[in-house]
């Protein structure tokens, strides 16, 4: 994940003052590459410590290494040719300008995802799925229809998972569930309550917890065992999470695909036969 994306995916845990600092970098990206840590503190009117323990906090030794990958991605994102593609969506753009800045931003979120991604998280979260004596898919609002997405997956290699939408029935199921049994909780934010609250039911009875959030550590991924993390890109003018599902829906692609291996011959007949099941309700 590059450092711009960075500044602005962390902008909800950042404080009063990094929220200030991180305003002004991405606003004057092009002339922080030239300026001291005390520079940029006069200018913003903090202190030089501050600009340090900010950067250190984006995971950055100290502000040269931070301006380093700052001025990395700003080259990155020049050396594209449809430069318009990287502004806002704003009310002036066309109808062309639009689609393209959507494709593009969706595939960024998806290139972020990517470079941040745990490969032994995801061969975990592959085997605990194998394993588990139930499980128990969780979502709310977007999140939801991915949670029911990833069921009708395993529900095609033969896997049986219950995904669970009512706040009510969750929390009676949670009561239900052992150390034997998964639940898969699906969240952007993270901070969905009823989501965590099912989790901590969970959680107390033993039960292996993996999360699909945001990649900034939030009160769901808190609670995990494993805890699968996603970028979405921050745009402007959705008014839905669209670059978040699509990044939560190819994670899930993902861990699909590696189950699918793990009995290939099996999962193979499966499909074929389930692409035959369900001709019969095609048009011819």
């Amino acid at each position: 994940m590059d450092c711009i994306t960075k500044l602005r995916e962390m902008k909800d845990i950042f404080t009063k003052t990094e929220k200030k600092i991180a305003k002004y970098v991405l606003e004057n990206i092009e002339n922080i590459k030239g300026m001291r840590a005390k520079e940029l503190g006069n200018l913003i009117g903090i202190s030089q410590p501050s600009i340090i323990r900010f950067s250190k906090k984006l995971g950055y030794k100290g502000f040269p290494e931070f301006k380093i990958a700052l001025s990395e991605a700003v080259i990155r994102k020049k050396s594209k040719k449809t430069k318009i593609l990287h502004d806002q969506i704003s009310m002036d753009d066309t109808s062309l300008e639009i689609i393209k800045k959507v494709a593009y931003q969706n595939i960024e979120a998806i290139k972020n995802t990517i470079s941040i991604i745990d490969v032994l998280d995801m061969e975990g979260a592959v085997d605990a799925i194998c394993k588990a004596r139930n499980i128990y898919i969780l979502g709310a609002g977007f999140s939801g229809l991915v949670a029911k997405n990833f069921m009708y997956k395993l529900l095609e290699i033969d896997i049986q998972a219950n995904y669970l939408d009512d706040a009510h029935i969750q929390l009676t199921s949670m009561n239900n569930t052992t150390h034997n049994d998964l639940v898969f909780a699906i969240s952007h934010s993270g901070q969905t309550y009823e989501i965590i609250k099912s989790v901590e039911i969970a959680k107390k009875n033993g039960t292996k917890i993996i999360t699909l959030t945001k990649v900034v550590e939030n009160p769901l991924s808190k609670l995990a065992d494993i805890a699968i993390k996603t970028v979405a890109e921050n745009v402007n003018f959705r008014l839905t999470a669209i670059s978040s599902t699509i990044t939560q829906l190819t994670v899930i692609d993902e861990i699909f695909i590696l189950l699918s291996k793990v009995n290939y011959k099996k999962n193979l007949s499966l499909s074929k036969k389930n692409k035959k099941t369900v001709k019969i309700l095609k048009i011819k």
